[in-house]
C-alpha cells in the first residue's frame, strides 16, 4: 500500500515544523524550477546548501543536506551531479534517489513528515512514475503536491 498522499496545491505552505523535499545537483545552483523559487523563499538556506557542494561536489551524488529552517527544514536530495544538458542520465539520478532519501530518512531522526514537489520529472526529465516507483517501493511516508494552477 502506498504512502503516498497526493495534493493540488503549494508545497511552501506545507504545514510548519516539516520537511520540505527537492532533488538537487550538486554543483550548488539553484537557478530555475522548483529549486528557484526554494533559493527565493530561503535564502539563508540556498548558501548553506552552495557552500557545501562547494566543500564535497561530486562526492555528494546519493546523499541529502538536511537544513533546519524556522518553519520548514529543507531536504536536498543529491541526485544529478549537474544539470541542464550536463545532468545525469535517468538511470543514475534514479539510482541516486533511493541512497538519498536513504539518508534523509536516516537524518529525519524525529520523523518529521516529509512534503514534496514531484521532484526530479521537472528539470531532470525523469518520469514522475518512476520516482513514485522508488519511493513506494521504499514505503516512504510523503504527501506529494501538484501545483493548483500549473503553467
Amino acid at each position: 500500500m502506498s504512502k503516498l498522499i497526493y495534493v493540488m496545491g503549494d508545497l511552501f505552505a506545507a504545514p510548519e515544523n516539516s520537511i520540505l523535499v527537492h532533488a538537487c545537483n550538486t554543483v550548488g545552483s539553484w537557478g530555475t524550477g522548483i529549486a528557484l523559487a526554494f533559493k527565493e523563499k530561503y535564502p539563508t538556506q540556498f548558501e548553506l546548501y552552495k557552500a557545501h557542494c562547494n566543500e564535497h561536489g561530486q562526492a555528494l551524488i546519493g546523499t541529502c543536506l538536511l537544513i533546519s529552517g524556522d518553519k520548514h527544514d529543507i531536504a536536498c536530495l543529491f541526485t544529478s551531479r549537474g544539470y541542464g544538458k550536463r545532468r545525469d542520465s535517468k538511470e543514475e539520478i534514479l539510482v541516486a534517489t533511493k541512497a538519498a532519501v536513504q539518508d534523509l530518512i536516516k537524518q529525519n531522526a524525529t520523523s518529521k513528515p516529509l512534503h514534496a514537489c514531484r521532484f526530479n520529472s521537472g528539470k531532470f526529465g525523469v518520469p514522475w512514475e518512476d520516482t513514485e516507483y522508488i519511493l513506494e517501493e521504499m514505503g516512504v511516508p510523503m504527501v506529494v503536491y501538484s501545483p493548483a494552477n500549473p503553467q
